[in-house]
């Protein structure tokens, strides 16, 4: 398989089902109201999403982009360097949380 290669014709938005894209978006909408604190759903979730990626044959690159186009979606801002105020790398700590939850 080459860098580039797609492992499935469909976007990994299609891929995922109905319920999971749900389950994200309300655990992505309520850590991001919680400004970053832990919030008990996003854990889960994020690991729930990940298992159901893996077994639909969705890379975890593929499913980055999905996570990152849902945050944006939903209003959350863009990374900044690491010396900008602390709410600003959420984004930053949620795709290392998915990396995590998807290669456990």
């Amino acid at each position: 398989m080459t860098v580039n290669e797609r492992t499935w014709d469909q976007s990994s938005m299609s891929r995922l089902t109905p319920e999971a894209m749900g389950l994200l978006r309300n655990a992505l909408t309520a850590w991001m109201r919680g400004y970053g604190e832990s919030d008990a759903s996003l854990g889960p979730t994020l690991h729930a999403v990940a298992t159901e990626a893996r077994e639909r044959g969705i890379r975890a690159e593929e499913l980055l982009v999905t996570l990152k186009s849902m945050w944006f979606e939903i209003g959350g801002e863009p990374s900044t360097p690491a010396r900008s105020a602390p709410g600003h790398r959420r984004l930053d700590e949620l795709v290392t949380a998915c990396i995590k939850a998807y290669y456990e």
